[in-house]
């Protein structure tokens, strides 16, 4: 979607390969070695920049070699329960953890919906929940949805497409509502964590790209996502737009790695 409106605005043709595996580890290999020319770029996200620097600590430095060039979009996260489970809000799902051992799904050891678990349990204050890791997003909700596990912290668009069905919503892991979901209190609202628990996407460079090429392209898709059909989409798939240069960008991945590693060092997640 982002490089067919890229090829709109600079004219010029943007090429999508896919490099799936190992936690974005692989892309940040292949942007790491690529030559500083403009024409090889990253799509990132929160487990690949940041999370990834603390679980993977030998690959700290490639990784964080990588230039910020522009954000693209969020993606808001949602406390799921499964069917049948007595919970409608954070003060009952507490009550119940207090009693019984609560297990919950995700798409890895490390990843945010992993990691954000944790972050739950630090602020409320509650007994340690079991974590049971699947291939992908989409598996760790079938598994939910099956009732194989009681809870998942749901990106939002897995959330969206379950919205009306057997499972719960108990809040969203942000500091304010979601416009995409207003009814939905917050996890904040309810006690519980104020820091947003979602994704990001963004765009990153390899080392040594020259600023002016950054700064064209941060331009592009600042471009890019002022389209009013890269809007709809990206409404479509129940995200919202996150536009930050590569200076905001930057500063705002040092505000996560503050956040994140603090809930790292305190799991004692090391992956290597």
């Amino acid at each position: 979607m982002v490089a067919q409106a890229l090829q709109t605005v600079s004219t010029q043709p943007w090429v999508v390969e896919n490099r799936p595996g190992a936690a974005g580890n692989i892309t940040a290999d292949v942007i790491f070695a690529s030559k500083p020319d403009g024409l090889t770029y990253q799509i990132t996200n929160l487990d690949t920049s940041v999370l990834n620097t603390y679980l993977y600590p030998s690959r700290k430095q490639k990784i964080e070699a990588a230039i910020p060039v522009a954000s693209i979009a969020r993606i808001g996260t949602v406390l799921m329960v499964r069917p049948g489970l007595q919970v409608r809000d954070l003060a009952q799902l507490a009550a119940v953890a207090k009693t019984r051992s609560l297990t919950y799904s995700s798409w890895g050891v490390g990843c945010s919906a992993h990691l954000g678990a944790l972050l739950l349990e630090q602020e409320m204050k509650m007994p340690a929940m079991v974590h049971v890791p699947y291939p992908g997003g989409g598996h760790a909700m079938q598994a939910l949805l099956k009732g194989e596990v009681d809870l998942f912290l749901a990106p939002m668009p897995l959330a969206m497409a379950h919205r009306s069905g057997n499972v719960g919503a108990v809040g969203y892991a942000a500091a304010q509502r979601s416009e995409l979901w207003s009814d939905l209190p917050t996890l904040k609202e309810q006690g519980g964590p104020s820091v947003d628990l979602g994704n990001w996407f963004a765009v990153s460079a390899p080392p040594q790209t020259p600023p002016a090429t950054i700064e064209a392209v941060s331009g592009f898709i600042k471009a890019a996502l002022s389209d009013a059909k890269v809007l709809d989409s990206l409404k479509a798939q129940s995200m919202v737009p996150f536009q930050a240069d590569s200076a905001q960008l930057a500063r705002f991945i040092a505000d996560e790695k503050k956040r994140w590693g603090q809930v790292i060092a305190g799991a004692k997640l090391n992956l290597e």
